[in-house]
């Protein structure tokens, strides 16, 4: 009873280990990535067990050894993924003019594959869009199961609205408008909240700068005087 469940959950921790790797990247099978986390792992404790001597030290060393590649597979594959949800403005604005300019819509979505986006992921599904469109696969659906399967969702959910306002009759230039407007006021609120922060940091920054100076010239030797008034 219970190693069937033991299978089925090491087989879909393999299954997401692999979509990780592929979101991130990184060429990587997931047996090479277990092999190098133990092999890491290994050399850290004995590393830290021959320069510190201190067991529970060691073992805590070796376990950040151990989750420090998956952490950054992780972090790969949500960079790779926000940066080609950010690029995914250019997509939709390219098809815009494209389709406004009176070409038909599967025609343009697929030669934007050969324009890079600068978002490699994105670019990647585009690629293959095109490749199976090619081959005669049809563009919408294609384009919704690679963007899915790569974590793009509003790409996916852009293919299935204008799949399905295919099969009703009605034109696609309207629900490219409506994408490009949102993805413009996606970016504007991402430059608004970037500009808000960018405030409290260059304050950090003078606070660390100065506050040495603020130290030395002012507190100390004001708490110097009144110690100093104190003991006499």
């Amino acid at each position: 009873m219970l190693a069937p469940q033991r299978d089925l959950g090491e087989r879909r921790s393999r299954l997401l280990l692999v979509r990780e790797l592929r979101r991130a990247g990184i060429g990587w099978k997931p047996a090479q990535v277990i092999s190098f986390r133990c092999a890491l792992a290994v050399i850290v404790l004995i590393a830290s067990l021959a320069l510190i001597g201190s067991a529970p030290l060691a073992a805590g060393l070796a376990y950040a050894a151990w989750i420090a590649p998956a952490m950054y597979v992780e972090r790969s594959a949500h960079g790779r993924t926000s940066a080609a949800e950010r690029a995914l403005v250019v997509v939709i604005e390219r098809a815009d003019a494209l389709v406004s300019a009176g070409r038909p819509p599967e025609s343009a979505f697929a030669s934007l594959a050969t324009h890079g986006t600068g978002a490699p992921l994105l670019d990647g599904v585009m690629r293959r869009v095109a490749d199976a469109y090619a081959l005669g696969a049809p563009l919408y659906p294609s384009l919704a199961l690679e963007a899915r399967r790569e974590g793009v969702a509003k790409l996916a959910d852009l293919a299935t609205e204008l799949e399905r306002s295919r099969d009703l009759g009605r034109g696609s230039l309207t629900i490219l408008h409506d994408a490009r407007d949102a993805q413009r006021a996606d970016e504007r609120v991402r430059s608004l909240d970037a500009a808000a922060q960018v405030e409290g940091r260059l304050m950090l920054v003078l606070v660390l700068c100065y506050m040495p100076a603020l130290m030395l010239a002012v507190v100390i030797p004001l708490f110097l005087g009144l110690l100093d008034g104190l003991l006499r």
